[in-house]
């Protein structure tokens, strides 16, 4: 009797050894591998030199210590704008610096991470400081160094304490457990995921060192999210709540970011850091007398937190992360130059849904290069990433606005239209087979006659349409078709299309322009119109362009229509020519008046980007 209980139970038991087997088999074989193998950067990035701020400019310094933190530098910002300050390289007047030589600057980290609206940078573990990694393991895995990726001591503890009070609430995981729930499962609380995490760990244990294993835990984990970017492994926690690198972390700082592990928006110091600031003392403490950390590491007090809390919570307010994130996910010019770009888009934006905060407002850019040889696509941006940017900027059509005056004016001045020559201003009517038709002007003009250039300067509708009149409507249509296809025949039942009403995609009307400029510029047919346009003290941004841009020679035209829907700024600076359209996207109420134009909107990001690009000004002047 004794020796058949004796075979049932060993036939018990490798019935259960072999189910395990095949249970451990059948979870390793689920496993998404190649998502394993590419959280293990294997080799080191060289680092390069691909840009520069000019001898002369400015930027902001906020600007650029957010830019350098997520580039490929090897020195914090603080240390390296200390050591140019004091070798006079750089000068730095309040938020501003000055460089007294070009400023050359590393290119951008990878961002590695492929959700929406999220940062991430893998390092090599000799890359990550001994800090972070001790006090890790000495706040969540003391004997990570001794077990193989389950801690039978930590899992009985974990049993019991559930066991009490009848449910699960311990898990007794052990780092390399950890990893492999954020790497492979969600957090649910259940049993078998919880097996198939000590089979996973297991495994991982036998495939991978311990270095590799901490490696992957950095890179892979989440520490919550900034201006709504959701932060991945250290490089990116470092930077989005302390705009540093992992390698400039003081103690203490470690000390918060192992403490936002535990929970990283129940201790987020966003919404809640009282609990934060007491679960850091705790941990702060107990890696002290682990001797983990250095005993000279300075605590903060009260006023060093209530400071770091208002920091904080200004950076979340900020667009630098989210321009930085939008910059990473462009496939071409990384450039400083475009992050100040999609900076200040983001901040009109930000500004604009406060100030209509039921509207759906969208913001389009485009960046040509525009010479004597080519006309080229350099960069691009659209403030709803979520949509197709080819449908929106290449395909959807808004209505262009006064930004047709200048074309129009440019074939009118080539077929032998003088700008000199004097027009009249009063109400004019044309007998068209839809009805009487009478442009009317945004500005109010008491002169009678004025010339045709004060008309394209001030932006008069009436005089365009004399123009066109006098030039003969059907050799107008001529000229225009070939170049607007989408032109509305005969133009002569039609002329509020001269004044914009007209509908172009972003893309449509840059190659436009970048025909109009290249000809004139370059070729000198109609250079008089881009002449005209070019003292923004006089044009419709006077009240706008602020006294240095102001003494600036460059050509920019505002379009407004719709109502404010529609509102656009085309401006050139003799190489490059920037597009911004700024306007409602959906719901829009063509009733109601926006008080928004492309002197208030579009221009805005034009501005603020030539002043805070880091490059100096170029002069425009057609050849």
């Amino acid at each position: 009797m004794l020796k058949k209980i004796i075979l049932a139970l060993l036939a018990f038991c490798a019935i259960a050894v072999l189910g395990m087997a095949l249970f451990s088999y059948q979870v390793i074989e689920e496993l998404p591998l190649e998502e394993l193998r590419e959280t293990r950067p294997t080799v080191s990035v060289e680092k390069e030199k691909l840009d520069q701020i000019d001898e002369g400019a400015r930027v902001i310094k906020e600007d650029l210590a957010a830019y350098w933190t997520w580039n490929q530098s090897d020195v914090g910002f603080e240390d390296e704008i200390k050591f140019k300050e004091n070798a006079k390289k750089i000068e730095i007047k309040k938020e501003f610096i000055y460089p007294q030589e070009d400023l050359y600057l590393s290119s951008l980290e990878t961002n590695h991470c492929e959700l929406v609206y999220c940062m991430q940078h893998r390092m090599l573990f000799h890359e990550i400081p001994s800090l972070l990694w001790r006090g890790l393991i000495g706040i969540e895995d003391y004997r990570f160094l001794e077990h193989k990726g389950v801690d039978p001591r930590s899992l009985m503890r974990a049993i019991w304490h559930d066991i009490k009070v009848l449910k699960l609430e311990q898990g007794g995981s052990t780092l390399t457990q950890q990893l492999v729930k954020n790497l492979f499962y969600t957090s649910e609380k259940k049993f078998s995921r919880k097996i198939k995490e000590m089979v996973v760990s297991t495994y991982l244990e036998f495939k991978l060192d311990k270095e590799q294993i901490l490696q992957m835990y950095f890179n892979e984990v989440m520490w919550g999210s900034v201006q709504g970017i959701k932060l991945k492994g250290i490089a990116a926690a470092a930077m989005g709540y302390f705009n540093k690198k992992p390698i400039e972390l003081t103690p203490f700082e470690v000390s918060i970011l192992i403490s936002l592990l535990k929970g990283p928006y129940f201790y987020s110091p966003i919404t809640h850091i009282d609990r934060l600031k007491e679960r850091v003392q705790v941990v702060y403490q107990k890696l002290k007398e682990l001797r983990l950390f250095p005993e000279s590491g300075a605590i903060w007090n009260d006023k060093k937190w209530k400071q770091w809390e208002e920091d904080i919570k200004t950076r979340n307010e900020r667009v630098h992360l989210r321009s930085l994130y939008y910059l990473t996910r462009s496939s071409n010019q990384k450039k400083f130059k475009n992050y100040i770009l999609i900076k200040e888009i983001e901040e009109l934006r930000k500004k604009l849904r406060k100030d209509f905060p039921k509207k759906d407002i969208a913001v389009k850019t485009l960046l040509f290069q525009v010479d004597k040889n080519k006309i080229e696509r350099k960069f691009e941006h659209y403030t709803k990433y979520e949509r197709s940017w080819e449908e929106a900027l290449n395909k959807e059509r808004h209505q262009v606005g006064s930004t047709l005056k200048p074309i129009l004016y440019w074939l009118l001045v080539k077929n032998g239209l003088n700008l000199e020559d004097e027009v009249e201003t009063g109400p004019l009517t044309l007998n068209l087979k839809s009805g009487s038709w009478s442009p009317r002007e945004a500005h109010k003009e008491e002169r009678e006659y004025i010339t045709y250039r004060e008309a394209l300067v001030r932006s008069f509708n009436r005089p365009v349409v004399r123009a066109a009149q006098n030039y003969g409507w059907e050799k107008l249509e001529g000229e225009l078709r070939p170049i607007i296809p989408q032109l509305l025949t005969p133009l002569a039942e039609y002329p509020a299309q001269l004044l914009g009403s007209i509908e172009m995609s972003l893309d449509e009307l840059g190659n436009l322009y970048g025909t109009f400029l290249k000809s004139s510029c370059y070729e000198g047919v109609g250079p008089s119109v881009i002449e005209a346009l070019s003292d923004p003290k006089v044009t419709t941004i006077r009240y706008r362009v602020g006294e240095n841009l102001g003494q600036m020679k460059f050509f920019g035209k505002t379009g407004t229509t719709n109502q404010g829907n529609d509102n656009w700024f085309i401006g050139y600076d003799g190489k490059e020519l920037l597009m911004n359209w700024v306007g409602i996207e959906s719901g829009r109420d063509h009733g109601e008046k926006l008080n928004l134009y492309g002197s208030n909107s579009a221009f805005l990001i034009f501005k603020d980007y030539y002043m805070n690009r880091g490059k100096l000004f170029n002069e425009m002047v057609c050849r």
